[in-house]
């Protein structure tokens, strides 16, 4: 080969390799830019999603809190997060939308999110006043009253319900007792004695399957309304809202608020005597439907839930549920008490699960 041709060669592979380094150094370059651009914008996108988890979290603290320009600033980077009311939003009515928009150096990223909190509603399981699970009795000076009251004790015309509504076959009023209610929409005011009207005890009532609730957690729906067992006991220990959980009711905090969840020993199953003044949700409970509620004082405002109530002598705004088959005694009791129901009780009561828990996501954009 004539030096000509090998200085031609050479120079052709000079070329071809510098033609092949340029393309290596440009796919260099470009592996890198895009990595770092991966790298900021997941950055930004982290951040955007801290964002709007922490404005999740600060709404279970409070529900009413709205923000058109709250800043967050965290991993180098930084986020304004907005929050805001919805009409509604895939069903829910009301909705709150949350949106964080995050810079991190010279990249935007934007998460959304839009959640509810549970709206406060009346158990399906609480029939009337009183819910009961068996035949049972009252006298004395007793006081029911199942026409609707506010938490003050006003009557709200024919909103109220059933004064008794039982599985059982008899309910015997006696002595001075006294019961009224809403039937039909007609409201019934407890007469001097007796019975109102017949109409407003139900007698003989049958439930679909699986029948008459056997838990606190049934009388909320179970499962199928998010209530699976151990929701309310879990609530309770949670301390939500002031809610208590305790085995001996000697050590309980008054007064009472939120859930409070006495559960009873099998082997002394009464709590006797039950101071109850407070509000909220009340369960005396215990595996085997044992646990006792006796002879009950002070004034409560909400749900009361409890396998047995045995001469109770305080005064309820709002409803009570019994559980148990076979009753100790008498249901109200045999001495002084006043029941009312209170739609405004129950209400409040179940509003525990909005004010202070964390709301529900329904949807998430990055």
């Amino acid at each position: 080969m004539s030096g000509k041709a090998v200085l031609f060669v050479v120079a052709g592979i000079i070329m071809i390799a510098g033609i092949i380094f340029h393309r290596i150094e440009a796919s260099s370059t470009h592996i890198v830019s895009n990595s770092a651009g991966y790298l900021k914008r997941q950055s930004a996108r982290n951040i955007a999603q801290s964002g709007v988890n922490m404005a999740i979290r600060h709404l279970g603290n409070d529900s009413s809190w709205r923000t058109t320009s709250w800043p967050v600033s965290m991993m180098g980077g930084k986020a304004t997060v907005t929050v805001f009311d919805t009409a509604s939003f895939m069903g829910v009515t009301p909705a709150i939308g949350v949106r964080a928009t995050a810079t991190f150096m010279d990249t935007v990223q934007v998460s959304s999110a839009f959640c509810y909190f549970p709206p406060s509603f009346t158990p399906s399981f609480i029939k009337g006043l009183l819910t009961l699970n068996a035949s049972n009795q009252m006298n004395g000076n007793i006081i029911l009253d199942a026409r609707d009251h506010d938490t003050s004790g006003n009557v709200i015309l024919t909103k109220g319900t059933y004064a008794i509504w039982s599985t059982g076959s008899s309910f015997t009023v006696s002595g001075s007792a006294t019961v009224g209610g809403t039937s039909n929409g007609t409201d019934y005011a407890p007469p001097p004695t007796g019975v109102a009207d017949p109409s407003i005890i139900q007698l003989n009532q049958v439930l679909p399957a699986p029948g008459y609730p056997a838990t606190p957690d049934s009388v909320f729906g179970g499962a199928a309304t998010g209530y699976p067992e151990g929701t309310l006991k879990a609530v309770a220990k949670s301390g939500l809202a002031g809610s208590q959980y305790t085995t001996d009711p000697t050590k309980l905090r008054y007064p009472l608020s939120g859930v409070t969840y006495v559960e009873m020993s099998t082997s002394a199953p009464a709590w006797n005597p039950a101071t109850i003044s407070g509000s909220g949700i009340l369960i005396v409970h215990n595996g085997t439907k044992t646990a006792s509620l006796q002879n009950g004082g002070g004034t409560f405002r909400g749900i009361v839930i409890s396998d047995d109530i045995v001469r109770f002598h305080g005064i309820v705004y709002g409803a009570v549920v019994g559980l148990t088959t076979a009753p100790t005694g008498n249901v109200i009791g045999n001495g002084n008490a006043s029941l009312y129901f209170s739609r405004q009780a129950i209400l409040l009561a179940t509003g525990v699960f909005a004010n202070g828990s964390q709301p529900k996501v329904i949807a998430w954009w990055e």
